[in-house]
């Protein structure tokens, strides 16, 4: 009794009952915390493709189209990305879709098979049906039908009354080793009431030879804004879930489907730019997957470096989807070094700031060309409707260039900064920027490092554990590189590099860049990339 009350009369100072509140919302948070880690650890969230369609308007449709609800002919309207349902412009047909016409199934009750799930209408041109090979789909009406996971197409008198009825199992189409079946994915609601979510519980690896689930990461800001196009097509080739948009999803909360099966390799897609692979590549790092994914690329930045080196091309544009899982099923394992770049900010008033880590994969660069970069990326954070392609881009790039002529932003670089190669220092006189490089690739293709052997130095390697240094005298030394005019100047090759910076000047990292103070920078090697590279078909 004598303890209650001695209670009461301390909780009565306010000060104690303010830290007694403080430690019970304390409480509660990490608990909150510790269950919602918990959940996420668990299970991967998805969207219910049962209730929703993944609608996209077009205001003028580029082939005779039916409406899925009113059957008439529109001019105008939206299509599903996934399961290529169509509905005219009136908005009551578009609610009839939603509540009538399921989407493509992200799983099925069956264990053993997947069912066709077929969508009326609208087919390709020069289909043929399936059953009797007659054409299918050439009556201007809406009639007939296609199977939204392995494409066939049948018409109506040949799969019976109830299309969903037949008793054909589907194969899944000609990439059926990188989908992931319907029949093997398991999902379940989880949370509380009002803020439950459809989540996948268990992945099954189904009985396909060489079956390597693919992953599908796409930055839709990337480059010239392709990334919406190439996601619609990968919802209508794989199973939707295998298609992340990284504007809803994180890349780590995308690998979650990759924890799922601890034992099979996966493939992962990354459609986007170099600071998109870098970012999905930072994410399998600290996954700490059992077995790392393989990472290909569909490149649909503005440089796309780390694509040209890998032989996925120098940007997308228009090509066959189709045509990229082919050459993804047949790619092959090419490792990539991964460098650690700390920079020790220097003491201000003898106190200590933080070191600032980042992960280098193809160049770092210091001086002029950071200069350009910076100077592109402060007009596009405050003009972004200014960029809004691949072309438009470069031109841009163009433009600060020959800013930086007249700006000179390397100006004295010798002055600025000391290089040391493994701990050897290096003279930079009458240089403005370099280079330093673990890819052959640099500024949307150019070659900075010549495969002849010459003063002791070998060629370019993205596996070797070495680091590849390289002088810029000026913007206009860029320009000249860039059109095969002139070569960049070779400084060394290193296993470590160290910078100090005495005076501030910009510096970029994979494309992205900052005006960095005085400090001393240090790369070293951070472990490798499991990537995938194109195989040549010639």
């Amino acid at each position: 009794m004598d303890f209650v009350e001695g209670l009461v009369i301390w909780m009565r100072q306010p000060l104690n009952a303010l830290l007694v509140c403080v430690i019970f919302l304390a409480l509660v948070w990490v608990v909150l915390k510790t269950n919602r880690l918990r959940r996420r650890a668990l299970s991967f969230r998805i969207l219910d493709s049962c209730r929703t369609h993944r609608w996209h308007y077009s205001e003028y449709l580029d082939k005779p189209t039916y409406c899925n609800s009113c059957l008439q002919l529109c001019l105008s309207g939206s299509s599903c990305g996934s399961c290529g349902v169509c509905v005219c412009s009136l908005y009551d047909c578009l609610g009839q879709a939603n509540r009538l016409q399921q989407c493509k199934p992200l799983t099925v009750p069956s264990r053993e098979q997947t069912p066709h799930f077929w969508v009326k209408g609208n087919l390709p041109l020069s289909s043929l049906c399936y059953k009797c090979m007659s054409p299918c789909g050439n009556v201007p009406k809406l009639c007939d039908f296609r199977c939204v996971w392995c494409a066939k197409t049948a018409h109506d008198s040949c799969i019976s009354n109830c299309p969903n009825g037949n008793d054909d199992s589907c194969s899944l189409g000609p990439f059926r080793s990188l989908v992931l079946p319907p029949n093997c994915v398991q999902v379940a609601l989880e949370g509380w009431r009002g803020q439950r979510r459809l989540v996948i519980k268990t992945i099954t690896p189904p009985a396909v030879n060489e079956w390597k689930p693919l992953v599908v990461m796409a930055n839709l800001q990337s480059g010239g804004k392709d990334g919406e196009k190439v996601l619609s097509t990968f919802r209508k080739l794989l199973n939707p879930v295998q298609v992340i948009d990284l504007s809803e999803t994180s890349p780590e909360a995308g690998l979650d489907i990759c924890r799922l099966l601890p034992s099979h390799s996966s493939h992962v897609l990354v459609c986007g730019g170099d600071g998109t692979v870098g970012w999905v590549l930072e994410a399998i790092g600290k996954s700490k997957l059992p077995v790392p994914p393989r990472v290909g690329i569909l490149p649909l930045g503005t440089g796309n470096d780390l694509a040209r080196v890998l032989g996925w091309g120098k940007g997308y544009v228009d090509e066959d989807i189709a045509d990229y899982l082919t050459d993804l099923e047949h790619a092959q394992l090419s490792m990539l070094d991964r460098w650690k770049v700390t920079v020790e900010h220097r003491r201000y008033l003898g106190l200590k700031r933080s070191p600032k880590v980042v992960v280098m994969n193809n160049y770092m660069g210091i001086g002029c060309d950071a200069g350009v970069a910076l100077n592109f990326h402060r007009q596009r954070q405050s003009r972004p409707e200014l960029f809004q392609s691949r072309l438009i881009n470069k031109a841009w790039y163009l433009v600060f260039g020959a800013r930086d002529v007249l700006e000179q932003s390397g100006k004295d670089l010798h002055k600025k900064i000391e290089v040391q190669l493994d701990g050897v220092p290096h003279k930079l006189l009458g240089l403005e920027g370099i280079v330093v490089l673990n890819i052959n690739s640099w500024s949307a293709g150019c070659t900075m490092w010549s495969d002849t052997i010459k003063d002791g130095l070998g060629p370019s390697r993205m596996d070797d554990q070495l680091l590849e240094v390289v002088g810029l005298y000026s913007s206009i030394h860029i320009g000249k590189i860039q059109v095969s005019l002139s070569e960049a100047l070779r400084l060394g090759q290193a296993k470590e590099l160290k910078i100090i910076v005495h005076e501030s000047i910009p510096l970029q990292v994979d494309g992205e860049p900052w005006q960095q103070g005085p400090s001393t920078i240090t790369i070293t090697h951070h472990g490798q990339a499991h990537m995938l590279k194109k195989v040549s078909h010639e």
